[in-house]
């Protein structure tokens, strides 16, 4: 445990969007999106999801960010923001991974089928198609973060809550989160001061 020492951000969130409050019908959470982002300000956040922030059907690989798209248009998105410690080399093979789905971000497709299936318990696993819960776990196995049995077949955006060596640092308007992580930077950067 001693070599933990990068972070990457898991940010758990519940836009009010009208899919979104038809996934929660089903799902019986609010939460029900999840994006990772390797920076503790999520200057770039990576996800599925809709491409286009006004037409939910398209989606894919998604880069993601507080001011644009489907969270720049929904201002009132509710989040919960968790850092996880890892490895060096885990947080550079996450880095390497998702810069090379970034390069090819047409080539992945959102799991519609899946995530249907999912909200009926059932699972279904395609090449190159995720929904967002999917591709974190995909993401966190391949690159070494967790082990394969730590998730159910199903996993949900929540779940990520559970993992060992994460800690909530943020509840609230996702909006909100950048004023809070400034104000713990500057701390942060007193502390280191003194």
């Amino acid at each position: 445990m001693d070599n933990l020492n990068k972070d990457i951000y898991i940010i758990i969130s519940h836009t009010p969007s009208v899919v979104s409050r038809i996934i929660s019908q089903f799902t019986h959470t609010s939460y029900n999106h999840v994006s990772v982002s390797l920076d503790a300000e999520l200057n770039r956040m990576f996800s599925f999801g809709r491409r286009y922030k006004y037409f939910p059907w398209i989606g894919g690989f998604v880069q993601e960010s507080l001011t644009s798209g489907t969270m720049g248009r929904f201002t009132e998105t509710e989040a919960i923001i968790l850092k996880k410690h890892i490895d060096e080399e885990a947080y550079d093979d996450i880095a390497n991974k998702l810069s090379d789905m970034l390069e090819h971000k047409y080539s992945y497709r959102y799991d519609t089928l899946g995530l249907f299936m999912a909200i009926f318990g059932k699972s279904i696993k395609r090449e190159k198609y995720c929904y967002c819960s999917e591709f974190l776990r995909r993401l966190l196995v391949e690159c070494g973060v967790e082990k394969s049995e730590t998730f159910k077949d199903i996993v949900r955006p929540l779940d990520f809550m559970n993992l060992d060596a994460t800690s909530e640092v943020f509840r609230g308007k996702l909006h909100e989160y950048p004023r809070k992580a400034l104000s713990e930077k500057q701390k942060t950067a007193v502390t280191n001061w003194n």
